[in-house]
């Protein structure tokens, strides 16, 4: 488990697909959830600002709905920086499986690259999914495979690639997985990519 931890932290940005639409009135629509919710109003404001939909707030009232082994705290904390509800997806499926801490969930499914420029990162539920229940793979090789995936494709690569008997799973996974890095869009519209440690640009794990 160690080894399945350690991989969170070596591992880069991605761009995610499946954002909510950009709304202008996204921090607020998101403050007005998280207030309904009893959130205190200076962490509302703290997960709001600079968000580009109600995405955060709808994730943490998602999240207290369905992660009923979570605290408060854990859901806000996976749910910073969300641009879908993907992040509850994820850690849903961790947490139906049993075998990892509210905290290791929250460290794969949480959001990591930061609201701005690059577009943010999460790991897709139905990767992994797919990796551990028709895959068959151990939890520390799927969240190899599937850390950072922006679709389920990783680990239908995978179970694509299994039937080639000449290729290790080792090497299959590392083929498979999303590359490590984030997209940068600059006003020129070309795109700059920055790998795993990149100080802010990789997240603040």
């Amino acid at each position: 488990m160690r080894i399945f931890i350690a991989l969170l932290f070596v591992v880069g940005c991605k761009a995610s697909a499946q954002a909510l639409p950009d709304d202008p009135l996204g921090p607020v629509r998101c403050f007005e959830i998280l207030d309904a919710a009893e959130v205190a109003s200076d962490t509302a404001y703290q997960m709001c600002s600079g968000a580009r939909s109600d995405a955060p707030g709808r994730c943490y009232a998602e999240g207290i709905d369905h992660l009923k082994t979570f605290s408060q705290q854990q859901i806000l904390q996976l749910c910073a920086n969300a641009t879908d509800l993907q992040p509850i997806a994820c850690a849903e499926h961790l947490d139906a499986l049993g075998t990892v801490t509210e905290q290791q969930a929250i460290d794969f499914c949480g959001t990591h690259c930061p609201i701005g420029p690059p577009p943010p990162q999460v790991s897709n539920a139905a990767c992994l999914s797919i990796a551990t229940d028709q895959a068959g793979l151990a939890l520390k090789t799927a969240g190899e495979l599937c850390l950072g995936s922006r679709s389920a494709g990783p680990a239908e690569c995978f179970l694509a690639g299994s039937k080639i008997n000449h290729l290790a799973s080792s090497k299959l996974v590392i083929m498979c997985a999303d590359s490590p890095s984030c997209q940068y869009v600059s006003s020129s519209g070309a795109a700059g990519g920055y790998g795993p440690g990149y100080g802010a640009a990789a997240g603040a794990y």
